[in-house]
């Protein structure tokens, strides 16, 4: 007679769990032998409930296991405990506990998602903690930077594991993170972001090529996040309420810190003339009227110029 296990998570926690379990069962010996989708109990339950005592233990893996509907009553004697030779997986999206009888809950074996933090110090002492699991440690730096551009919590787990791979004497700093994390395009445009930032000409010049691979659009977006935040930033005096404008904005500490950057480099009308000039080139492009990537290229370059700190002339 089988055993249920449950499975309730979504998305690539769902994934992530249900390869977990997958891998820990088989270190059991329980080896995966068929996998369904939805289905109907009796037909389920009747087809793995004839395994011989001398058989090797199976798992049985059930996707959308929502489509077998509640549980029948009366075929609670089918169910046996965790030492059965068959282990049922049944993988759900959503919480199903109600559609099992709350007497035959404790003959289940429930497996849930992890509650990952989406947002703010949380979100940063989760990463921390699974980067401290597999060993590895960071520079406040480039952990910032791995929070700011990494969004979903299985591809930050993707990413630690990217990076234990590749052993190195101390913590691990921001160029590590853009050299293994980012592929050619993604680095591009962080460093076109951060090179505005710093008013560094060769790094948003030599960006160019690599971003302009890219969809014009998602990168002026990206540009428009970055210097709206210092666009606030310059134009409040005190720290408070600096601060509080990257709280408003959610933004996270490594942008804060390229956004104050910034106002050291730019004066509040000089990021008030490049939101505006960004805002025109996003309306061109869904409204036919487009200037494209040499309009953008020509409006940062004017940026460029505009900073405070411009190169001495040599006589």
């Amino acid at each position: 007679m089988p055993h249920l296990m449950i499975v309730s998570a979504a998305g690539t926690s769902q994934r992530r769990l249900v390869s977990d379990t997958v891998a820990r069962e088989g270190a059991m010996g329980y080896i995966l032998s068929s996998r369904r989708e939805g289905g109907d109990w009796n037909d389920l339950l009747s087809s793995e409930n004839g395994v011989g005592l001398f058989e090797p233990k199976r798992l049985v893996l059930v996707e959308e296991a929502q489509e077998l509907g509640k549980f029948p009553l009366g075929m609670e004697s089918l169910l046996e405990g965790p030492e059965s030779c068959t282990h049922i997986l049944l993988v759900y999206s959503d919480e199903p506990r109600s559609l099992f009888e709350k007497d035959i809950h404790a003959r289940l074996a429930w497996l849930k998602g992890e509650d990952i933090p989406r947002f703010g110090i949380a979100r940063q002492r989760w990463v921390e903690a699974k980067a401290g699991e597999m060993g590895l440690s960071f520079s406040p730096e480039a952990m910032g930077l791995l929070l700011d551009t990494v969004e979903d919590p299985e591809e930050m787990l993707s990413e630690l594991r990217k990076l234990k791979e590749f052993p190195r004497g101390g913590p691990i700093g921001v160029e590590d993170v853009r050299t293994l994390c980012f592929d050619e395009g993604e680095k591009a445009l962080l460093q076109l972001l951060d090179g505005l930032c710093e008013a560094d000409r060769n790094k948003v010049v030599e960006s160019f090529r690599h971003v302009r691979r890219r969809e014009l659009i998602p990168v002026v977006a990206a540009l428009h996040n970055r210097f709206r935040l210092a666009l606030y930033r310059s134009c409040m005096t005190s720290s408070r309420c600096r601060k509080s404008a990257g709280e408003a904005l959610k933004a996270r500490p490594y942008q804060d810190r390229q956004a104050e950057q910034a106002t050291r480099h730019y004066s509040s009308e000089a990021l008030s003339a490049l939101i505006r000039d960004l805002c025109a080139v996003n309306i061109g492009e869904k409204t036919g009227n487009r200037g494209g990537w040499v309009e953008l290229e020509m409006i940062l370059l004017d940026f460029l110029v505009s900073s405070r700190q411009r190169p001495t002339k040599k006589a």
